[in-house]
């Protein structure tokens, strides 16, 4: 026994067990390696093919619905561009049946030209009336749906809202599953909508796009709108009957941007979220699926890989053994001889001058590694710094004590208390640069620019303050100063910025536009400055580019605003009777009341212009039914008119328009009176004998005799007269070389009456008397 535990010792202390424990943790370490590889490998198969099923299926869920919601919107697009429903409040109170009944049918042939329609109801706020598809005109409170209207007043929509809910049953008491859209008409009182449109959805539709999806049973499908509120949603497995709990589990505001992907906790539970948004409406589709759904299909992969890790293990376990006996010999040889050459080295100078080399290129790997980290941390900083200016200047930093030690931290020694400013600078025609211009041309110009404002406000003049880029074209300069400081007064301010757009467009061949908010006497009211000089830059549409626009002087109005109807009757008169002249003053006009009594409602002159356009269409229609000019104005859509940035270019748009159906009907009008000259010409060559008088012509072509005469003088160069006389002279002549027929004849052929009169005008016109033309005639053929 002794003698057995004396050979274990030797062993365990011997070159042959190091070797051998050596290779033994080499065989762990690359099993190790080789499992984790061939699992996570696994892993990330079925992670790609998820979201790659989840997406496909979202995708198509989003072209099914949006297709409805194209066709719906197509079907709408009549209500919102005719303006007569803005004015139904006054056909109602004049007791206007007739319009009142138009408006009804146009209502219901815009819900019946679409079967996802269930109905549609416009509330106009002021008088508190429903004029429904399906009801016609009710007051508000006798209308079975009243009770969602009555929220629109409690909590008036911005833009355009939606949701789904349980329509009340119109001619029954059955309720409808409906999904409701409402938009807003244009803005008439100042922040009041002046209607509401309301469209009801059939709420089956979308419950069809999803069960037609092909989704597995443990999934859950929901679509919800830009709100958060659930519109539709398909759950299969345990989720069928909680589909609403765990989608209320899910934090939301992960969910960002057009489309991805992630594992997060819903309900305690590791879920695959996989989510697809809509640009057009707003909608989110999102598709959940719990992770142990998915690690089924690994158990498989998981038992194959603990198999070969332990078949590997047991294979690295006997070639350890084997070959740390075949590595003990030649390794110890080694090893004896570096040991003689180490002590036959004289000092050891060599691995002294190989550890000083190492020692080097270690503390330059260091140096480097520190320089990257430097780099980072410098670029962490200036984002950051970015980020938390962009923030406090648009009001979504709370201003605190550690706000002013931030600031302070950054080099701005502002106090909380003081004169602040804010100027917002945008740079014109920015869509049509940037189709014209690259990435880079873009992103260096930007640079150009925000350096040439930072030393022109904070270094050339006396201004304390910051500069930040919250848009492509937008940049805004925050402004601070002693509360008693006069620097911020408006009146230098706007000079100074005067004398920079000059040099801005001297300099960069291009022109920009300045908003300048009021002065405000805290750091805390920055939020707002930020939204007044974003209110003064949108007064560019009625300013024009290249100026400098004080929110002092634009301040919204209040109150009502008319529609001059009385001008676009006038230019309208104009346009039919094809006067440039009269159009182009009436535009000016139209532009110049707009200027007068809407200069500070910009949503209103957008509404008016394309209240304009709309008349101005239909006008068209009325000029020519079978839109013959409809390839001329294709190219001009009433979109484009609301992308003007200006009032100026919105009036040179509409003259486009006109000069192009006004060409086009000259061409038309010119076309028709050559094809009437050649008709009059062909009718005078076959009716030489008969009354060939301007009243004859006239009424045979059903036209006054005095266009008539001035259409083919215009035409042929020729009075009607003329033309007559030479065409019945130039056929007496071909007749004149018949001998057989008597001159009387011929006269009468030709259309004289007497033969006195037919040789007093044959005279006239070849100085001879039909007699002597014929002898010459004849002398001639002999």
């Amino acid at each position: 026994m002794a003698v057995y535990q004396k050979k274990a010792r030797r062993l365990m202390r011997s070159s042959l067990f190091e070797y051998f424990n050596y290779f033994l943790a080499l065989s762990l370490l690359v099993t190790a390696i080789t499992g984790g590889a061939l699992y996570y490998t696994s892993w990330s198969i079925l992670w790609k093919d998820a979201v790659s099923n989840s997406s496909n299926t979202l995708q198509l869920l989003k072209k099914g619905q949006e297709i409805v919601l194209a066709e719906v919107d197509k079907a709408m697009e009549s209500i919102f561009l005719d303006s007569s429903f803005l004015h139904y409040v006054d056909y109602y109170a004049q007791s206007d049946i007739y319009m009142q009944l138009q408006l009804r049918e146009k209502l219901e042939a815009a819900a019946l030209s679409s079967d996802y329609i269930h109905s549609v109801s416009v509330y106009y706020t002021g008088p508190r009336l429903v004029l429904s598809s399906l009801l016609g005109s009710v007051p508000l409170e006798r209308f079975p749906d009243n009770g969602f209207i009555r929220a629109l007043d409690a909590e008036p929509a911005e833009k355009s809202m939606v949701r789904n809910r349980l329509l009340p049953g119109i001619s029954t008491d059955v309720e409808e599953t409906v999904i409701s859209i409402v938009k807003t008409m244009p803005i008439v009182y100042s922040g009041i909508p002046s209607a509401y449109v309301v469209i009801n959805i059939k709420g089956d539709y979308l419950a069809q796009i999803l069960q037609s999806l092909n989704t597995n049973p443990d999934a859950q499908l929901v679509v919800t709108d830009r709100e958060g509120h659930i519109l539709s949603r398909k759950a299969g497995g345990e989720g069928a009957s909680a589909a609403g709990g765990v989608f209320d589990a899910m934090d939301m505001t992960r969910l960002s941007g057009p489309e991805g992907s992630l594992f997060t906790k819903v309900r305690g539970e590791e879920t695959l979220v996989c989510y697809v948004s809509s640009s057009a409406n707003g909608w989110l589709y999102i598709y959940t699926i719990p992770k142990p759904v998915l690690s089924r299909s690994l158990d498989m992969w998981s038992r194959g890989a603990l198999f070969i890790c332990g078949l590997a293990l047991v294979l690295s376990l006997l070639g350890s053994f084997l070959l740390s006996r075949r590595v003990y010999s030649p390794v110890n040889r080694l090893l004896s001889l570096l040991r003689k050459t180490e002590d036959e080295t004289e000092g050891g100078g060599v691995d002294y001058a190989k550890e000083t080399v190492q020692l080097e290129r270690n503390v330059s790997r260091l140096i480097d590694q520190n320089r990257d980290l430097t780099v980072l941390l410098k670029d962490y900083e200036i984002q950051s710094r970015h980020k938390f200016l962009l923030r406090l200047v648009i009001g979504d930093e709370p201003v605190n004590p550690q706000t002013l030690e931030r600031l302070a931290y950054y080099g701005l020694r502002f106090k909380q208390d003081g004169a602040y400013a804010v100027v917002k600078l945008a740079m014109d025609e920015y869509a049509r640069f940037a189709q014209e211009t690259g990435e880079a041309e873009r992103n260096a110009l930007l640079l150009r620019l925000s350096k040439m404002l930072q030393e022109e406000a904070f270094v050339k003049q006396p201004y304390l303050g910051f500069m930040v880029e919250t848009d492509a074209n937008e940049l805004v300069l925050m402004l601070h100063g002693e509360e008693t400081d006069a620097g911020l007064q408006t009146d230098e301010l706007r000079l100074w910025l005067c004398q920079l757009l000059e040099q801005l467009q001297e300099t960069f061949r291009m022109t920009f536009t300045v908003g300048i908010s009021s002065t405000q006497n805290s750091l805390e009211a920055i939020g707002g400055s930020y939204l007044e000089a974003e209110a003064a830059l949108r007064q560019k549409l009625m300013y024009g580019g290249n100026t400098v626009i004080c929110y002092e002087a634009v301040r919204p109005e209040t109150g009502f605003s008319m529609y001059p109807l009385h001008i676009e009757k006038k230019l309208l008169t104009h346009f039919r009777t094809g006067s440039r002249e009269g159009i182009t003053a009436s535009l000016q006009e139209f532009g110049t009341h707009l200027m007068e009594h809407h200069f500070r409602q910009i949503e209103v002159v957008r509404h008016y212009f394309l209240q304009l356009f709309s008349s101005s269409l239909r006008c068209i229609y009325e000029i020519d039914a079978n839109l013959g000019f409809q390839p001329a104005i294709a190219a001009l859509r009433h979109t484009d008119l609301l992308e003007m940035e200006t009032m100026q270019s919105m009036v040179a748009y509409m003259q486009q328009l006109y000069d192009l159906v006004l060409d086009q009907l000259e061409q038309k009008r010119c076309q028709k009176n050559k094809e009437l000259a050649s008709g009059i010409t062909a009718y005078l060559e076959a009716h030489l004998g008969e009354d060939l008088s301007v009243e004859r012509l006239g009424e045979l072509f059903a036209i006054s005799t005095s266009h008539l005469r001035k259409i083919y003088k215009d035409e042929t160069g020729s009075t009607i007269k003329e033309m007559v006389s030479e065409l019945r002279i130039h056929a007496a002549k071909e007749l004149l070389g018949n001998p057989r027929l008597r001159i009387q004849e011929i006269a009468g052929q030709v259309g004289y009456l007497t033969v006195q009169a037919f040789t007093k005008a044959f005279k006239m016109e070849t100085g001879k008397t039909p007699g002597e033309y014929r002898a010459e005639v004849l002398r001639a053929k002999g």
